[in-house]
């Protein structure tokens, strides 16, 4: 579906620019280089609505398109192994997929619409990275099952380029 398409899309677009393990060989977007606009949020709505999906499944491995990949994440932060800091981070996701299944086991969710809460622009330096990007934290998602409506945050999303990723989200 134009969902899925849209994820599969984006990581091929950051598999296809992470030729080798070697952090020297993944491309810096612009959009990480210099500060302009902040990224259409177009990404983020598709990742939350996989998110969701993966909720009410209780299927975390299905919304791991939508956290921030490994090869990025060795280049962007400052740290002597941040290939360990991201497993946290990536099993802290999981434990927060599972966790927020208990609000949406029962009933048929669809997404509804994400909001973006503060985003900043995050220069070098700043949060241990060594390189910028946009973080939007405290964004809110909002799901439907008939007449109910429920919301759970996203608490934080940053950029890679023109999509947005997870990487934190309880």
């Amino acid at each position: 579906t134009g969902l899925f398409a849209g994820m599969l899309l984006g990581l091929v677009t950051v598999a296809a620019a992470v030729t080798a393990a070697d952090k020297a060989d993944v491309p810096i977007p612009p959009e990480n280089t210099e500060r302009g606009g902040r990224p259409s949020a177009d990404s983020a709505n598709e990742g939350a609505a996989l998110l969701l999906q993966a909720i009410v499944a209780d299927d975390p491995a299905s919304a791991e398109p939508f956290f921030f990949p490994l090869a990025p994440f060795e280049v962007l932060k400052e740290s002597w192994n941040p290939g360990r800091y991201h497993a946290k981070l990536l099993a802290w996701f999981r434990e927060d997929v599972h966790a927020a299944h208990a609000r949406f086991k029962s009933g048929e969710w669809t997404f509804d619409k994400i909001e973006l809460g503060s985003c900043r622009w995050k220069p070098p330096g700043t949060e241990g990275n060594k390189i910028a990007y946009w973080s939007c934290r405290r964004n809110m998602v909002t799901a439907r099952s008939g007449d109910k409506t429920r919301r759970f945050e996203i608490h934080t999303l940053i950029n890679w380029g023109e999509r947005w990723y997870v990487t934190h989200l309880g």
